[in-house]
């Protein structure tokens, strides 16, 4: 069991500087994910830890031993890439004694290792099987297979579902969370799809043009984030921007914008007269034909412009002052129709404000 720090990590590619001095804990047994756009940095930090890719500055050690000058081949860590990797000529059990034999592993072990690891899978009966003749959901697990087999200290996956179908994603998402867990392994998983990593992850690392944004669980990322672009990254959001005009209590303020004044909570100080940017999820706004009466619930007026229906939920954009676009996800029986008068209704407990 095996805990992991990157101290400083910076790696520069001529002029452009891929990772920007990022420092990071990972505790023994947790799954971490990298999340961000292309070229945010995240694959250049997992080549980093993996010992693919050799850093200007930082270091990275695995239970408080600095191991940035290992080969990757005696870091002790199992890879899981995206296309797979696996060797086409070879058959399942042969993948998997492959890594085995390299570590010359003695021949009852690798029989015990490669037997336990594909019930582990659930690929017992397959072993004889080429890549070939499996699944795109069979070779990814595979492709677990092989990384687990050897025992390492730490797994490494680089966007393992990218090459499959949305639905077998989906399934793929829960097993790999299940299989981390059952086997307790320190895992960094690399992705671009905030679902994956929501669904995934202990915690989730957002990145932006090669730093560290945000570090938080999947509801702390999704209810309060940190800055803008992390809001607008991670699902749909609502900016509404003002200043303030008032402080009620420890963390309530009152905004000004052109759509009125908006009752909001800030998780950190400001003073009246600041501006602020307001982020407000489509989910958490209801509309109705009337304002509210009651206390710490907006209101704001518009006009359905569209609606549109996707089965569990309606969406709807709502047009308000100053050519504003509100998104509001509603229940899918919801029965506000285009061109009708709303009132867009949300609780102050639902309003942050985030940094610009």
């Amino acid at each position: 069991m095996t805990t992991l720090t990157i101290s400083g990590l910076t790696k520069r590619f001529g002029e452009l500087t891929a990772v920007d001095d990022i420092s990071l804990d990972i505790a023994d047994g947790e799954l971490v994910s990298l999340l961000g756009p292309s070229g945010c940095g995240k694959t250049t930090t997992l080549r980093a830890i993996a010992g693919f890719v050799q850093p200007d500055a930082g270091a990275i050690l695995f239970d408080g031993v600095d191991i940035t000058a290992l080969a990757p081949e005696r870091r002790d860590i199992g890879m899981v890439f995206q296309n797979y990797a696996l060797f086409p000529h070879m058959t399942v059990r042969q993948n998997l004694r492959f890594g085995l034999e390299m570590r010359r592993v003695g021949q009852k072990e690798m029989a015990e290792r490669i037997g336990k690891v594909l019930e582990i899978v659930q690929l017992a009966g397959l072993e004889e099987r080429y890549p070939r003749q499996l699944s795109g959901g069979q070779q990814q697990r595979v492709a677990l297979a092989r990384g687990l087999v050897i025992e390492p200290r730490v797994l490494l996956l680089d966007e393992p579902l990218a090459n499959l179908d949305a639905k077998l994603r989906e399934e793929m998402r829960f097993f790999i969370r299940s299989l981390q867990k059952r086997v307790g392994i320190t895992t960094v998983y690399v992705t671009h799809d905030q679902a994956e990593a929501m669904v995934i992850s202990d915690r989730i690392v957002v990145m932006f043009d090669g730093r560290i944004r945000q570090v938080g669980d999947a509801t702390a990322i999704y209810s309060r984030p940190a800055t803008r672009e992390v809001a607008d990254f991670i699902g749909l959001s609502n900016f509404i921007d003002g200043r303030v005009t008032a402080r009620t209590d420890d963390d309530r303020y009152t905004v000004e914008t052109p759509l009125g004044a908006v009752q909001c909570r800030s998780a950190v100080a400001l003073a009246v007269g600041s501006p602020a940017t307001i982020v407000v999820r489509p989910e958490s706004i209801k509309l109705s034909r009337a304002p509210s009466t009651e206390s710490g619930v907006n209101s704001i007026a518009g006009k359905v412009r569209d609606r549109f229906y996707l089965g569990n939920i309606a969406g709807y954009r709502v047009a308000c002052a100053d050519g504003a676009i509100i998104q509001v996800q509603e229940e899918p029986w919801h029965a506000s129709a285009v061109s009708d008068e709303v009132w867009c209704l949300f609780t102050s407990d639902l309003a942050w404000i985030i940094r610009r």
